[in-house]
């Protein structure tokens, strides 16, 4: 997941950037943050760019890094027609950027998801682009709403570390006696409940997930515009698929009994990693009740689905002055 999905951001450059990012290495690598943390001021046809921002995943390895920057026009906010600031996502050289060492977490310790910072960087229009704009390229891939496409990529990092926790516990099983018992732990009805429970879980969670691309896909590739609902239904499938894949891990580690606790089992990294994976923005549990508004027909202009409305694009109108 790392990495792979920033890929996409080349259908909504400029060819000549998307060239200069993508085209010149094969195994170019791009890290970074939506998050809006940056500053960015307008010059002609550019912006100078200082921020810090977290969670930049694979940022020691990145070729090119990306944040979020509010524009500002003479020292103020740029707004758009809502009273909202305008921001957009520039890139960076991984040379501009300074790294700081701030992945000390629970889980998924291996991402490296340190901050970054920048001070006065130079970057052209063209090497940023908004979530709320149509995308240069045309192809149902780029028709897709990026957050929640990036969400439904996340998602599949919790549904196989579940996958694993499964596959640990079922070792464990064939070679393990529980305290007081004269049987393997696989002979245990609860265990074999639990395992059996786990793995209905993880499974009807990959195919709602699937499910639901399956069916925007089909949507854009003939040619329409998903509407607010289906940019719900499938943001709420990446958070649904995350929370059974927790169950299923949850289920492990409890069947594992005390062997769980330790390092060496595999099954506390297990459970450490999909709690850190769950609390990304795109698929925490809060996102249930932001999908509830719209299914519902209230407001959410204000809310992340609203990161993916490519109505007007006015934040290209104008660009750098």
């Amino acid at each position: 997941m790392i990495s792979i999905l920033y890929g996409v951001f080349g259908g909504c450059l400029e060819a000549q950037a998307a060239q200069e990012i993508f085209g010149s290495d094969l195994n170019v690598i791009t890290a970074g943050t939506f998050r809006p943390t940056g500053e960015a001021t307008a010059t002609e046809g550019a912006y100078r760019v200082t921020g810090r921002w977290q969670f930049a995943s694979h940022c020691q390895n990145a070729t090119w890094l990306v944040g979020g920057a509010r524009i500002l026009d003479a020292g103020e906010p740029r707004l758009g027609s809502d009273g909202n600031p305008l921001w957009r996502l520039c890139f960076f050289f991984a040379t501009e950027c300074l790294i700081v060492d701030t992945w000390q977490s629970a889980g998924l310790r291996g991402t490296c998801s340190h901050d970054f910072t920048v001070t006065d960087v130079f970057v052209p229009a063209v090497r940023s682009i908004s979530f709320r704009e149509p995308a240069i390229e045309p192809g149902p891939l780029y028709a897709l709403p990026l957050i929640a496409l990036f969400a439904a990529g996340i998602a599949a990092v919790p549904l196989g570390i579940a996958r694993h926790a499964i596959e640990i516990l079922q070792e464990l099983a064939g070679a393990k006696k529980p305290s007081w018992s004269q049987n393997l732990l696989r002979e245990q009805p609860i265990v074999q409940a639990q395992v059996g429970q786990a793995h209905a879980v993880v499974r009807g969670g990959r195919a709602l997930l699937y499910q639901s691309v399956e069916d925007e896909w089909r949507i854009v590739s003939a040619g329409g515009q998903l509407s607010l609902e289906q940019k719900a239904l499938l943001r709420v499938a990446a958070v649904e698929a995350t929370a059974m894949a927790t169950q299923a891990v949850n289920l492990m580690f409890t069947a594992g009994g005390a062997t769980s606790v330790y390092a060496s089992a595999g099954l506390e990294r297990c459970m450490r990693d999909i709690r850190t994976a769950g609390q990304h923005i795109t698929i925490h549990s809060n996102v249930f009740g932001v999908v509830g508004q719209a299914l519902l027909g209230l407001d959410v202009s204000n809310t992340q689905l609203s990161i993916d409305d490519r109505g007007e694009g006015e934040q290209d109108v104008r660009g750098a002055q």
